[in-house]
């Protein structure tokens, strides 16, 4: 996910939330993860995300342009994009004014993988 900042720490007014824009590429899927004590709403501007929640990812859910999604604190998630072929665009706020992303390799094995290949050589 590409983030474009609003505000957040680095911002002497910000206080409790922080927000930024993301935007998945085409068929791009984050691993399992989540976000400690922050919660997070999602909002979708474009595109269509498919959200992967639970201790083994067992849950789905779909999201369009227009939709909210609202992610607790410490619930272990993946966000995917749903097309190959047009990227998905996301408004996010989160209960706080610092990054946290909690990485969780050892859920590769029940994680969604993308539909294209992004790494890098």
């Amino acid at each position: 996910m590409i983030r474009e900042v609003a505000f957040d720490g680095r911002n002497p007014d910000a206080a409790h939330l922080s927000a930024f824009r993301g935007i998945v590429q085409p068929g791009a899927a984050t691993g399992a993860h989540h976000h400690g004590d922050q919660e997070t709403v999602l909002y979708v501007i474009s595109g269509h995300a498919r959200l992967r929640w639970g201790d083994r990812l067992e849950n789905v859910a779909e999201a369009g342009p227009g939709d909210f999604v609202f992610i607790p604190a410490h619930v272990v998630h993946q966000e995917i994009n749903a097309s190959a072929e047009h990227e998905t665009v996301l408004a996010a706020v989160r209960s706080g004014v610092d990054p946290i992303v909690v990485n969780l390799p050892e859920l590769d094995a029940y994680a969604e993988p993308a539909a294209v290949d992004y790494t890098h050589p």
